[in-house]
This record gives structure tokens, C-alpha cells and sequence, in this order.
């Protein structure tokens, strides 16, 4: 007996899920979001877009599908998450990301192409991302949790920090930190860009690599986020020895959660086909050579001398899917 072909409803879920990122992709170059961020009638949106008015018209269908755009006595406009993200003139805009991130990249896919790292790209990229989202709610978090060490605190490093909007945030927070941003030497050269935006005053640049270099000390908070090593005993050893007594470790790092589907493979092969003559890649996504587990990088921080303070599962807390694995865990030296 022949069983039902079901590959073929594989395949033909996965290419409406392909057209449908092309059509959102065509929405944005066609500036649709832009051009309602007023309420608009059909025919006032079909003025200023040239495109067949069929394919309009079953293009707002779809934005109203995905509740991207709503339809009101007629007229249609933005919703509220479309006017704050994706117009292009909007200061939340996650356009830029998403032109890198997603529609540039996907031409690697059609034939497996490998794509080299660029840091000082990669560091604008991050920034466009976490500045709409991710960067004010941690920062919220950790301001409301810890008001006092933050009130408290002299010195301040972001290890690491690539674009330093985490570091600019601490310094607003207190007026007396003296707050240092640590890279490499031509990302520290994208960072100040960003110092220079925000008028940012009590920040300094160290250029320098972490594996190699000191990174300072007398640190009252070291704060981390995604960079390579902040899961390395190496490492780790040099935040504790850079920290004050009492000084805080804020990192957020993602750790595997031992779970494997198809969303796992396919960000792993995404991740392999990132190449980079500097980190020392694992086969797992955001993992590197020498990385401790979960676990293993809690027993780690306590046998030196830490206090775990705070775990947050950071997909929870943001409430995006795209989080999954990432924690911030926030610890103190106690010894």
C-alpha cells in the first residue's frame, strides 16, 4: 500500500512560512509602516506605493492577519508594536537589526555559504537589538534589585561591552561611577561613536583582549553580556580578582538546556557557518571551547569565593522566544 506522500505538507509549510518572510520583508522596503503611522484609506496607501492593487490588498490582509496593522471605519493604520519598531524613523526602529540579521543573511542560506565575523558590525547589530527591548528591561531590573550597590558603587567595568550601552545606562544611573568600557581595539573605536551619541561623561575606553590582558581592578560591579569567555574558568577567575570585596558579577550568558529539536540544529548550523579567526567555537550555539555547563559554572562561581544572588531565565523574563537558553546570573564576592 502506498502511505499519504506527508512530505509534502512539510514542504509546503515551510515555503508559505518562506513567502511570508518575504512579504513581511517587502512591506518594510515598500515603507508600508511608515506610511501608516497616520490612518490611511486603501487608495491612499495604493498613491503611494506602486504595486498591483490585488497584491496590496491581500498585503494589508496579512499585516492584519499577524496584527501588525489594524483596520478602523475604513482606514488602516500601525499598531503599537509596528509604530515603535518598525517605521523606519522611529528611535526604537529594529529595522537596521533586521536587515542584518535576517534579511542579508538569509542569501547565505540558499547555498550554505559561509559568513566571516566582522565585530565592529556585529556590536551595531547587538546595539539596534537590545536598545528597543532587552537593554531597559535589565536595566530595570537590576536598578530596582540592587539600588543600593549601584548607589554605592565607584567603579564600574563592562567587559567586553562592544557598543557600551549597558555601561552608559549604569553611569546615568549614578552620577560618581566611573564606569570603563573593556574590547578589542577596533571595537573600542565603534564604541565611542555611541559615547558620543548618548553624552555620555564619566566613561573610559580600555582597548585590550581579555585572554591576554589585564583588566583592571578595584571593580566595584563587573557587568557581561553574551561575550566570549564569560562562561571560562579563565575568565571568571579574572572578573573575581578584579572585584572589590562585596563587588557585584552581573553576566548574561546563554547555556544549553540539554533540549534538542529542530530550532536547536538549525541555530547550531547557523552558528558554524559564522566564521571567525579569534574565538574558539564549540558545535553549539554561543558556546566556545572551555565553557562550563550551568551547573558547572554555578559550583564554579561559589568554589572561588561568589554568593549567587539572582538567576533569571531571561526568554521568561523578556518573553521572547529567541532568549531561549539566555540567563543573566548575578552573583557577589563574599571572600
Amino acid at each position: 500500500m502506498i502511505k499519504k506522500p506527508y512530505i509534502l505538507d512539510i514542504f509546503y509549510d515551510l515555503y508559505i512560512n518562506i513567502k511570508l518572510f518575504y512579504i513581511l520583508k517587502k512591506a518594510i522596503e515598500l515603507k508600508i509602516f511608515d506610511i501608516l503611522s497616520e490612518p490611511k484609506t486603501f487608495d491612499e496607501i495604493l498613491i503611494k506605493i506602486n504595486l498591483d492593487k490585488n497584491i496590496l490588498e491581500y498585503i494589508l490582509k496579512i499585516l492584519l492577519e499577524l496584527k501588525l496593522i489594524e483596520k478602523i471605519r475604513g482606514k488602516y493604520k500601525n499598531t503599537l508594536v509596528s509604530d515603535l519598531y518598525l517605521r523606519e524613523n522611529s528611535e526604537f526602529s529594529i529595522i537596521p537589526y533586521l536587515e542584518d540579521e535576517y534579511f542579508n543573511d538569509i542569501e547565505n542560506w540558499k547555498d550554505f555559504k559561509e559568513k566571516r565575523l566582522n565585530f565592529t558590525k556585529v556590536i551595531h547589530k547587538m546595539a539596534n537589538e537590545c536598545k528597543v527591548w532587552e537593554l531597559p528591561r535589565i536595566m530595570e531590573y537590576i536598578r530596582l534589585r540592587f539600588k543600593n550597590e549601584i548607589k554605592n558603587a565607584k567603579k564600574l567595568l563592562d567587559l567586553a561591552g562592544g557598543h557600551g550601552l549597558y555601561a552608559i545606562y549604569f553611569s546615568k544611573l549614578n552620577k560618581n561611577l566611573k564606569c570603563y568600557v573593556f574590547d578589542l581595539p577596533e571595537v573600542i573605536e565603534e564604541t565611542r561613536k555611541y559615547i558620543e551619541k548618548y553624552k555620555a561623561k564619566n566613561i573610559e575606553l580600555i582597548k585590550g583582549n581579555f585572554w591576554k590582558d589585564s583588566i583592571g581592578e578595584n571593580y566595584d560591579i563587573i557587568f557581561s553580556s553574551y561575550h566570549p569567555g564569560g562562561k571560562n574558568p579563565e575568565i571568571i577567575r579574572k572578573v573575581y580578582d578584579a572585584l572589590n570585596i562585596g563587588g557585584l558579577f552581573i553576566n548574561k550568558q546563554f547555556f544549553w538546556d540539554g533540549e534538542e529539536d529542530l530550532e536547536f540544529y538549525v541555530n547550531n548550523i547557523d552558528w558554524l557557518m559564522r566564521k571567525s579567526d579569534i574565538l574558539r567555537k564549540s558545535p553549539i550555539r554561543f558556546t566556545f571551547e572551555g565553557d562550563l555547563s550551568f551547573n558547572d559554572y554555578l559550583d564554579y562561581l561559589e568554589n572561588l569565593g561568589f554568593e549567587i544572588l539572582d538567576i533569571v531565565d531571561l526568554k521568561e523574563f523578556l518573553e521572547l522566544k529567541c532568549y531561549r537558553g539566555s540567563k543573566m546570573i548575578i552573583s557577589k564576592k563574599v571572600e
